[in-house]
């Protein structure tokens, strides 16, 4: 595609919108740069260059502006059902992401691409495939949805600040996923569909269905699809090749062969191994010289991730976890590879207003846990819910907790996967980590 002069609006200057700006100056395109907020709380962020143009949303023009454009690369945090987005399709822009918009601009210069998508583990997933394939001496880029925005790849190689990469890794959105038009994976793969972002989606369907676009314009005898639909397989394109996950018993063939290097718990990370392992064979990459690249990587940061302490204790620090299911999927791991050791879990954090009950889940954290400690908004709730029912403890803050539990010496597995947001008491779940992994070296240590 011939950029020069074609004229682009970008919604939203977050890092992928920032992005999109820069490798649009670079390829010559006219652009309007539009955010929220005074435009001199936000310019300095955004590379200038002569055919810019910046524009605060909401103002009086900005509407009859973007009804001017070729192309609109949206944020992933604006739904693409606003009133404005609507009239301009019907005046025949097109609605883009900024991992559409990249690949665009790499055109004949693509590697061989590995997409990922799902409600949980995309992140342990495509950093698995990036250790095993670097290991395995692959040059490779890992962006989209975490880390790098792809368009920062796009230009970097077009500028000749890098050379092309042998494998793209994206890591993609179901909000990314449904601003496509050309884009297409060699290889491909749907995690898990389960309910989530409910802000978006009036129904699971409609979630699962954005999900599917990952398979849009694939190779139906070339490229290989591995997922795990959820009843959703009759939505797929007639004829396309799915590859499907290994039975539980193989998965744990999986992990014996690799005994010793894949240190993640859990039936889940053996399947998120699983889906890596078929993605990469499916590009022609030996993932079996790559295992030793495995070793040392303890998980994503702070989802199940196993901490150093006294040889008594296994401590597990899961800050991410924000829910019920992503806690319960935590004691799951725990009771899949220790199947005979007790289980402290440390609930707490802000209260939702919804949900925020045991209730009937009680009864799936007995067959688990052998002992509850509660801290913060929601921890004080919980204990006046069921201190009459399981043996609990509650403290007002995380610090009180883990210095309670360092007095007891008893052999034991220790799981932070607090089940509700962190800021009752902490900026984000990246600062409740760190905080607990502070505190065990100080007292589990």
């Amino acid at each position: 595609m011939v950029f020069q002069g074609v004229k682009f609006a970008v919604i939203g200057m977050g890092k992928s919108g920032i992005s999109a700006v820069r490798l649009l100056g670079h390829l010559g395109a006219e652009v309007l740069a539009v955010n929220n907020g005074n435009i001199e709380q936000w310019s300095d962020s955004v590379e200038s260059f002569s055919s810019l143009t910046l524009m605060e949303q909401g103002q009086l023009d900005c509407e009859s502006a973007l009804l001017q454009m070729n192309f609109i690369v949206l944020s992933p945090g604006i739904s693409r059902d606003i009133e404005i987005l609507r009239a301009a399709k019907q005046k025949g822009v097109v609605v883009i992401s900024e991992i559409e918009l990249a690949y665009m601009a790499l055109s004949d210069r693509l590697s061989k691409i590995i997409s990922i998508t799902g409600t949980n583990g995309k992140t342990t997933t495509v950093t698995l495939i990036d250790l095993l394939a670097r290991a395995a001496g692959k040059s490779v880029f890992l962006g989209g949805n975490i880390g790098t925005p792809f368009a920062d790849y796009a230009y970097e190689v077009l500028s000749n600040k890098r050379k092309e990469c042998d494998l793209i890794i994206l890591e993609l959105s179901s909000f990314q996923l449904e601003s496509m038009q050309t884009f297409k994976s060699d290889a491909a793969a749907i995690l898990n569909i389960t309910p989530s972002h409910g802000e978006r989606y009036e129904e699971v369907r409609d979630y699962a269905l954005a999900k599917l676009h990952i398979v849009d314009r694939m190779n139906l005898n070339e490229d290989i699809f591995v997922g795990d639909l959820s009843g959703y397989e009759k939505d797929l394109p007639a004829g396309i090749k799915v590859s499907k996950l290994e039975t539980p018993k193989a998965l744990k063939e999986i992990h014996s062969e690799l005994e010793g290097r894949f240190h993640l718990i859990g039936s889940h990370n053996l399947s998120n191994l699983n889906f890596a392992t078929k993605l990469l064979a499916s590009v022609s990459i030996d993932w079996t010289k790559g295992v030793e690249g495995l070793e040392g990587f303890s998980g994503v940061k702070y989802r199940l991730q196993k901490r150093a302490a006294r040889k008594e204790l296994l401590v597990f620090n899961d800050a991410k976890s924000t829910n019920w299911e992503a806690t319960f999927t935590a004691l799951n791991a725990c009771q899949f590879s220790y199947p005979k050791s007790d289980v402290e879990l440390i609930l707490g954090g802000q209260l939702r207003g919804h949900g925020d009950e045991l209730g009937d889940k009680l009864h799936s954290l007995k067959n688990v846990v052998t002992k509850l400690y509660l801290f913060g908004e929601s921890g004080r709730l919980l204990m006046n819910e069921i201190s009459d029912r399981f043996p609990c403890e509650y403290f007002e803050t995380l610090d009180l907790v883990v210095e309670r539990m360092s007095k007891d010496t008893s052999e034991r597995i220790i799981l932070l996967s607090p089940a509700f947001p962190s800021f009752d008491q902490y900026e984000n779940y990246i600062q409740r980590g760190e905080s607990f992994d502070l505190l065990v070296n100080e007292y589990l240590g």
